[in-house]
């Protein structure tokens, strides 16, 4: 019998780590950091996800010369205002004069747009957004009718609803992009969301006031921070201010 190609190899462990990506979060991961002599990049998972679902990117990210700082939080267990406080400790420690960037997934674009008002006016660097629901959640409204379910999503997760959604517009004097999925591979909740959707996000509800870039693209959104177009995007965002 003959061996495996490389070829075949590595297709057999680049799907082995985007499947890692779905690894439950667990109260004991702390911060991964890789250090470099770059910029700092600070990456926030969503709602229920781990720092796992953002260690593809922080490893590419980590390759293109950046100090990165993959943070997990407990996404479903706090506050949004214990999250930021928990957040904003953790890159607190990170101080090294560089300018901070942001590459978030989903929730934790919510937790940027919060945490941005705490940091000093010369420390946040630019932003990637992917998959953020910008204008809130149809899902978080329809859940208003089923409360027992909602508690699942914790208190930080109930707060992404249409209507109660008021974290703060992004700063104009900081680049910002947003970039969407329009696959939908999760049909539980399609009728609930306009056409352009990724399962999860509406196209339309990543919009948001004060954006540099806005992007749509055929990935859906539990995958959309393992995608190659999409990591080559960020870097090329976090680098020139443009992604291309």
């Amino acid at each position: 019998m003959s061996n495996p190609s490389h070829s075949t190899l590595k297709t057999q462990h680049s799907k082995f780590r985007r499947l890692g990506v779905l690894r439950l979060p667990m109260p004991w991961h702390q911060p991964r950091i890789r250090q470099a002599e770059g910029d700092t990049v600070i990456l926030l998972h969503g709602l229920w996800r781990s720092m796992w679902a953002m260690d593809p990117m922080a490893d590419f990210l980590h390759r293109q010369g950046y100090h990165t700082v993959n943070i997990p939080y407990p996404s479903f267990r706090k506050p949004l205002e214990e999250i930021i406080s928990q957040v904003h400790e953790v890159i607190a420690a990170q101080e090294n004069g560089r300018p901070v960037h942001f590459v978030t997934h989903s929730l934790g674009g919510i937790v940027t747009r919060q945490l941005l008002a705490e940091l000093p006016p010369k420390q946040p660097g630019r932003i990637v957004m992917l998959a953020p629901p910008n204008q809130g959640s149809e899902i978080i409204d329809w859940l208003d009718h089923l409360p027992p379910l909602k508690m699942t999503l914790g208190p930080a997760g109930a707060k992404l609803g249409r209507m109660v959604l008021d974290a703060p517009i992004l700063p104009q004097e900081i680049d910002s992009a947003v970039i969407m999925g329009q696959r939908s591979t999760i049909p539980l909740f399609r009728w609930l969301l306009d056409e352009d959707n990724d399962g999860i996000v509406s196209v339309k509800s990543g919009k948001i006031e004060g954006l540099n870039e806005f992007h749509v693209l055929d990935t859906d959104h539990t995958f959309i921070a393992t995608e190659p177009q999409v990591m080559d995007m960020t870097s090329c965002f976090l680098k020139n201010g443009r992604t291309e």
